[in-house]
Formats: C-alpha cells, structure tokens, sequence
C-alpha cells in the first residue's frame, strides 16, 4: 500500500468515532499548513457521523494553529532567502515579484488562495510569510484570520459545489 492509500484507510478506521476523527483531522489540518502540500478536502468527506459546519471550524481552526508556525518560520528564514537572491538572478527577480504579490494582494490575497478548494495551501502560505518584509507588511493575528476564514470558506464552497450537483457527501448543514 502506498502512504496515500495507508492515511485514508487510518482516517477510515476512527470515521465513526466524531471526537477522535475531530482530531485526527485537526492534527491533519495543522499538518496540511505546516509540511504536507496536499489538500484537506478529504478529511471533509469521510466522516459523516461529524456535524459539517464542525468540520468545518475544525478545517479552519487547524490552518489558523498552523499559520502561526509557518508565520514564524517565515520570519526566521527570510533573511536566508534575501541572501540567496543576491547571489541568483534569476532568484532575485523571483523575490522581487513575490514580495509585490504579498504587498498587493495582503490579507484579502491570502483568504482567497486559502478558500480554493482543492488547493495546496503549503505553498501560499510559506509564500506570504517569508516575503513578508521583515514583518513589515502582515501582522500575524490577520494571517492566523485568514488562515482560518479561508479553511471554512473552503470547506463550504465545495459543499455548495457538490449539494449543486446533486452530491451529498457531507451530510446536512
């Protein structure tokens, strides 16, 4: 089996125990921010003995706790990245334009990458940390928010996707 095959078939085991899948897919969700550049939507769909709206706080709540790491992260290795764009070009001209999108797009940018469902949310958020500017352009108590809001933003969205198609994976609101 592979490790993919391996984790649904371990969240398949606790789906009908709501307060230990709660916080296997809270660990998950905080997972998901901080090291593993897959999406959460899964952890969504497989236990329909959870409240979706729960679910939902639970998907937000772990992207918030993991933001704060990753926030933290950020902080600590942009000046290595600083360093490195002054020895590449082409790196450089990366930094450059990473820095403008965070500086653009902010708060607002964040909450609508993180609301995609589907999306990796590893990436942009790492992104919007390390080209914070020193701390200069997000604070961290709005990155936490969007963070969270963006979670449950997602996880309604795609319930909104699939009740639209005549899908009820979740169970009722």
């Amino acid at each position: 089996m592979d490790l993919w095959t391996e984790f649904i078939h371990f969240l398949n085991q606790y789906s009908t125990d709501p307060f230990t899948y709660s916080l296997i897919f809270f660990i998950y969700s905080v997972s998901a921010a901080i090291i593993l550049p897959i999406p959460v939507e899964i952890g969504l769909i497989l236990n329909p003995g959870t409240h979706f709206v729960l679910k939902a706080l639970i998907l937000g709540a772990g992207k918030a706790v993991g933001s704060i790491l990753v926030f933290f992260i950020g902080s600590k290795v942009e000046w290595r990245v600083r360093n490195w764009s002054q020895k590449w070009g082409w790196f450089r001209w990366f930094v450059e334009k990473s820095e403008l999108l965070v500086e653009k797009l902010k708060y607002l940018g964040l909450y609508i990458l993180l609301s995609i469902p589907g999306m990796v949310d590893t990436i942009p958020v790492y992104i919007f940390s390390v080209f914070n500017r020193e701390g200069e352009v997000l604070e961290l108590r709005y990155f936490v928010l969007a963070n969270f809001l963006g979670g449950i933003t997602r996880a309604f969205i795609l319930y909104a996707l699939f009740y639209g198609f005549g899908i009820n994976l979740f169970g009722h609101l």
